[in-house]
């Protein structure tokens, strides 16, 4: 009987561990249409020659872009975190 409810406490920890994975992907998977359009902003303004609309476009450009990986590490992280323990071999 402990061993069932064991079985289940891991596949929730599993459950929760993809889930938690899989919503870091989606946001940052989310946020690629901005961030192509940003970058055309900035790709754009450099052509123009205007140094305060490519220092502006390029910093919006990098808050987003860092963002959207800070997402992700923190998805990945809490997906290592959360790995089922090792047990001992018997």
């Amino acid at each position: 009987m402990a061993e069932q409810a064991n079985t289940d406490a891991g596949s929730i920890r599993n459950a929760i561990r993809w889930g938690l994975l899989l919503a870091a992907v989606g946001t940052a998977g989310f946020r690629l249409p901005r961030l192509w359009s940003e970058y055309r902003a900035w790709r754009d303004a450099l052509g123009l020659g205007d140094p305060f609309g490519v220092e502006g476009s390029h910093r919006i450009l990098a808050v987003d872009l860092i963002s959207a990986l800070v997402v992700v590490a923190i998805g990945i992280a809490v997906f290592y975190a959360l790995r089922p323990k090792a047990t001992p071999a018997e």
